[in-house]
């Protein structure tokens, strides 16, 4: 939200030459005051938000590569910074709305950040592109941008999905000076508190700080989230071709266990029970003492090397260390009671038969609980990777290729505790009455002494090379492969799984500013199996084959607007095999896992000065093809889902700094269980917000004022679903103000 100083034409006020001012800067025989004076140029302060924090670029994340848009020949989805200010994003799941191809999944209660790419569930979140191995929540507040990466990308990442993944990419040092301040409130007492510091230390160094604390309720009640971060990074450039880069995070979050509502049996099948009774959306199934309480930290140390003959060094090590715990009430079953069944208090008085359905408006609705959680949860990541990449020629064919190396050792434990599920009697606790709760009949503590330590310990290696080979100027071919070796330590033995991902794809840019391409990629994930005897302790690892799964993808990208607009369209078909299940008979097995075939749009960026637009569709055609659910469409995936946000702000005359947004975000209905018993329905939302940029000492230095509403229409929806117990309510109208500063 910094503002800019732009150059334009007298006479081309609306059209701003970026590349003659960088020419004129650069300049050292004349003063920029007197190159603008012989070119006839005009210098015009416009006060707003800068349009490069608009920008996206996809960057070299995905083969290693520099490669611009239109010569990477696969699809990456990038969201920058502004955009998540702009929508007051704080959770990672709201910028996800703006990506084509992703729908939600339930997460565990809310502990972590849950969704699908293209048909398929993640498997975990990437971050620079390192896979965390920490099971909750992404932080917001140190992104400089969210790159989502469709398709399979094990070529680069490893084990990874295939529908794709989401890489969340840090803030860096820049290279003036930049002091940016958030203070926030919000509906339900939320309030969010945020510094972002950078500054040069002389010519060869750099650092940035970014703290943050947020203190929130939610509409659910009994809600609580306490989030304490603070993320410092830093750079010295030991010389012109040489950088060292360092970062630490530190974490530290509080939040509740909710794991939403549910669904019950009626004459049309299951339905979601706020739907047809009076329990309000607010009300928790569980108690006040459900906790996630997490402390994380990640630190890294990376060498950037430029050689004389402009082949580049990349070596990273990164560490990662978290303590967390968690407590839960877990739902184990509905029970509908005729209006006048023997029950006093949540307990039995008399032997009576359960209704099958809820056919009666006065039925009762019960549920049966048990308190869990994974206490003392502790696990320690450490990275290592290396990559060289460089241009060699084979006659008049150019090759970009990059070769990297990368190992991952993970090791965690933690004590799984439960207590027995309440029945209705006096030995094991009363049943919970849906609509006249009662609460505090559970357990609201957990000791370790009564939990099994489970534990895990895994070995990562991959080696890969990708070559990106110009025949000409518009046709190029990328080819590459990556080895993985994944070590497991189960019962004292080592158990080795190895896998080969390749992929291939051709590039051809008709014109200037489009390219099409064709590509085949292939994913892997380890198939693992943890064992538990007779009395719930840990008792081996077992490995089956790898999972495998392959895309074959067909796209077109445009830029437009001098590379201010990009657009893409892409279709797919996607297979997934040797998936782990659970056969007839009980024991693991493995089958034919998953389908999916879709078309996804993608347009975003800034076309003209303070007009942004990020918007897209995708059409999913998903299907589980092995097992009584075979021809079924996966829970939660949507067939069409579709956003498009798009703001204005003024960067000249009386209205300069005033500016405005609004979004539409549409999904499509999806099943809430793989056997498409029921659904949880489409919804649309709408968010508005309006802001007013005020200038300060100079053209640097602002303060911006902003008002936002999210779920404009108070539509009421669900956004996700973890089975029949487990269904996520959608967040109700809220209003967020703000006021920001930058130095």
């Amino acid at each position: 939200m910094s503002t800019t100083t732009l150059v334009t034409s007298i006479h081309q006020r609306s059209l701003i030459s970026l590349s003659l001012t960088v020419a004129l800067a650069c300049s050292a025989s004349l003063s920029a005051e007197e190159q603008l004076a012989a070119t006839g140029i005009e210098r015009v302060s416009v006060v707003g938000t800068s349009p490069h924090r608009y920008q996206t670029t996809s960057g070299d994340s995905l083969v290693g590569l520099p490669l611009d848009y239109l010569e990477l020949p696969r699809i990456i989805d990038v969201l920058p910074e502004q955009l998540l200010l702009d929508q007051k994003v704080t959770e990672l799941e709201e910028a996800l709305r703006n990506i084509p191809g992703v729908s939600l999944s339930d997460g565990f209660g809310g502990s972590n950040n849950d969704y699908l790419v293209r048909g398929f569930r993640r498997n975990t979140i990437y971050r620079d592109g390192m896979r965390i191995a920490s099971n909750f929540r992404a932080n917001t507040a140190n992104l400089d941008s969210i790159r989502v990466i469709k398709g399979p990308a094990s070529v680069t990442y490893g084990q990874v999905e295939p529908g794709g993944l989401v890489d969340i990419i840090t803030k860096k040092p820049l290279d003036e000076q930049r002091v940016y301040t958030e203070l926030r409130a919000g509906s339900w007492s939320n309030y969010l508190l945020q510094a972002d510091v950078s500054t040069p230390i002389g010519e060869d160094a750099a650092v940035r700080v970014n703290i943050s604390s947020q203190d929130a309720g939610y509409f659910r009640d009994n809600f609580d989230i306490e989030k304490d971060i603070i993320a410092l990074t830093g750079r010295y450039d030991v010389s012109e071709n040489t950088r060292i880069s360092t970062s630490y995070e530190y974490r530290d979050e509080f939040r509740s266990f909710d794991r939403g509502t549910l669904s019950i049996p009626t004459a049309n099948g299951r339905v979601i029970v706020n739907k047809i009774t009076d329990i309000p959306l607010s009300r928790r199934f569980g108690e006040a003492f459900e906790e996630i309480d997490t402390q994380f930290e990640f630190a890294t140390l990376k060498l950037d090397h430029s050689f004389a003959n402009g082949w580049a060094l990349n070596v990273a090590a990164a560490w990662e260390s978290s303590m967390s715990n968690d407590l839960q009430v877990r739902p184990v079953a509905v029970i509908i009671l005729d209006a006048d069944a023997p029950i006093s208090n949540g307990f039995f008085t008399a032997p009576v038969t359960p209704e099958a359905i809820y056919d009666e408006d006065d039925d009762q609705i019960f549920l049966t609980r048990g308190t869990d959680g994974s206490r003392e949860r502790d696990q320690h990541v450490s990275y290592l990777s290396a990559s060289i990449n460089g241009e060699v020629m084979t006659g008049s064919v150019n090759h970009r290729i990059v070769v990297g190396v990368d190992r991952r050792r993970f090791n965690s434990s933690r004590y799984f505790v439960t207590t027995p599920t309440t029945t209705g009697t006096q030995s094991t606790g009363p049943l919970f009455d849906l609509r006249n709760p009662v609460y505090g009949n559970l357990p609201d503590s957990l000791s370790t002494e009564n939990g099994n330590l489970v534990t895990d310990e895994t070995e990562d290696f991959g080696i890969y090379i990708n070559d990106y080979i110009n025949f000409t100027d518009s046709l190029a071919l990328l080819i590459g492969g990556r080895q993985d070796y994944s070590d497991v330590d189960g019962d004292d033995e080592i158990k080795d799984v190895n896998a080969f991902s390749p992929q291939v794809a051709l590039n051809y840019k008709p014109s200037a500013n489009i390219s099409t391409f064709v590509s085949y990629s292939e994913a892997f994930e380890p198939n693992t199996v943890l064992s538990f005897d007779n009395s719930g302790a840990q008792s081996e690892t077992e490995l089956y084959p790898a999972e495998n799964s392959t895309q074959y993808e067909a796209g077109v990208k445009a830029q437009f607007f001098n590379s201010k607009l990009n657009g893409s369209v892409s279709v797919y078909d996607i297979e997934k095999e040797n998936v782990l299940t659970v056969g007839a008979d009980g024991l693991p097995a493995l089958v034919k896992g998953q389908d999916s075939q879709g078309l996804e749009i993608s347009i975003s960026g800034q076309p003209v000065p303070g007009w942004t637009i990020v918007s897209g569709y995708a059409y999913t055609d998903a299907s589980i093809k092995t097992g009584s659910n075979a021809g079924n469409r996966p829970s939660n995936v949507a067939k069409s889902n579709a956003s498009l946000w798009t703001s204005y702000e003024f960067t000249q005359g009386q209205w300069t700094g005033l500016g405005a947004g609004t979004g539409v975000f549409y999904m499509g209905d999806r099943f809430g269980d793989n056997a498409n018993s029921w659904n949880l329905g489409s919804y649309t939302t709408c968010d508005l917000s309006v802001w007013y940029t005020l200038p300060l000492a100079n053209a640097k230095q602002n303060m911006r004022f902003q008002l936002s509403v999210k779920n404009l229409f108070n539509e009421t929806y669900y956004s996700a679903s973890g089975g029949d117990l487990r269904i996520n309510i959608g967040q109700p109208r809220s209003v967020f103000a703000s006021v920001s500063a930058t130095f």
